[in-house]
């Protein structure tokens, strides 16, 4: 697959300014690093466009934010999306940078991911791509364009990120169910293969439940995929349990409320015979027929803090050292949680 302008810089070992001065056959280029750079051109198949030629580092003036998700769409009448959104748009245009948003959806192909990213003119890139494997990661952040993850970290590489504490929060959500005279507490997760907010939940959820000594036992943890239809699954197969569990933990919102259906379905009170706990606090969780406890992320918080690093990183490249910032998470108690 043909590269772009950053593929070229990358593999020349040079920055895009110099691919540029190489492609408008600027006289102030050393022989060997224009020979360098032409080589890599043949080597990628690169064909220069008119942005191209033109780019250099940081006039574009603009950032770019990156949604890239399983779904087939995105949807951006979702709170998720629309919260992260005008928090990024208030910072961008307070420092008087334009904002670019692009969406990657569907068939996940981190190589298509690459190319739709890196073919814009960008001083800097927020990326909202939970599912995005490590390599992959890494390779955009070996380009030349200063990149911050936004609702997702890498732990094991040095990357800049800005998340949640989902640790923390799970830990504080099971504390309170505790409280409350829970003991048996079951924990409807994300996928933790693909994400590390959901791998993060699920890790604090074990980390609580241990700590007040109580036991995780068969079937008490199942794991969903962020929808109301797979947490009504889940409560299905709570309910077949014995001895079933008196509180259920969920990952978000949307396997909560599709839980909550199931459960009343079943005859049970909720917040009485079960409590239910979400995560997210979209605004559905507390219009009827719910009223959910929920651990409700900032994020307006997080996608300021994650702007102001980025043009942060921009502004100053020489030296810098990556920031992992963790945003605390709030409990929401409403109806849907009682005592055992």
């Amino acid at each position: 697959m043909p590269g772009t302008i950053y593929d070229v810089a990358d593999k020349a070992g040079v920055s895009i300014s110099t691919v540029s001065r190489v492609l408008n056959k600027n006289p102030n280029v050393l022989e060997e690093t224009r020979q360098k750079v032409l080589k890599a051109i043949e080597e990628m198949d690169f064909k220069p466009s008119s942005l191209a030629r033109g780019l250099v580092a940081k006039q574009s003036n603009l950032i770019q934010v990156l949604f890239s998700w399983f779904d087939k769409k995105c949807d951006f009448r979702n709170h998720w999306y629309v919260s992260i959104l005008n928090g990024v748009n208030e910072t961008v245009h307070e420092h008087g940078y334009g904002l670019m948003v692009n969406t990657v959806a569907g068939l996940f192909d981190p190589q298509e991911i690459y190319e739709k990213v890196f073919r814009n003119a960008m001083d800097g890139m927020l990326v909202i791509s939970p599912y995005l494997e490590d390599k992959d990661i890494m390779r955009m952040n070996n380009s030349s364009v200063p990149l911050v993850l936004l609702g997702h970290r890498v732990p094991k590489l040095q990357i800049d990120s800005v998340d949640s504490d989902n640790v923390g929060a799970a830990n504080q959500a099971i504390d309170y169910l505790v409280s409350l005279g829970h003991k048996r507490i079951a924990f409807i997760s994300g996928p933790v293969e693909y994400n590390s907010d959901s791998a993060d939940r699920f890790s604090g959820y074990q980390d609580a439940m241990k700590r007040h000594g109580l036991t995780i036992p068969e079937g008490y943890v199942v794991h969903g995929r962020f929808s109301k239809e797979s947490g009504a699954e889940a409560a299905k197969k709570f309910l077949s349990l014995s001895p079933r569990p008196t509180a259920v933990f969920s990952s978000d919102d949307l396997m909560a409320m599709g839980a909550w259906d199931e459960f009343e379905k079943a005859g049970l009170k909720i917040g009485k015979d079960i409590s239910i706990i979400g995560f997210d606090d979209i605004p559905e969780a507390s219009m009827e027929p719910y009223a959910l406890t929920t651990m409700r992320q900032d994020y307006n918080q997080m996608s300021v803090t994650a702007t102001n690093i980025l043009i942060e990183k921009i502004k100053n490249p020489e030296g810098w050292q990556p920031k992992k910032v963790l945003i605390p998470v709030q409990m929401s108690v409403r109806r849907s949680t009682g005592k055992a």
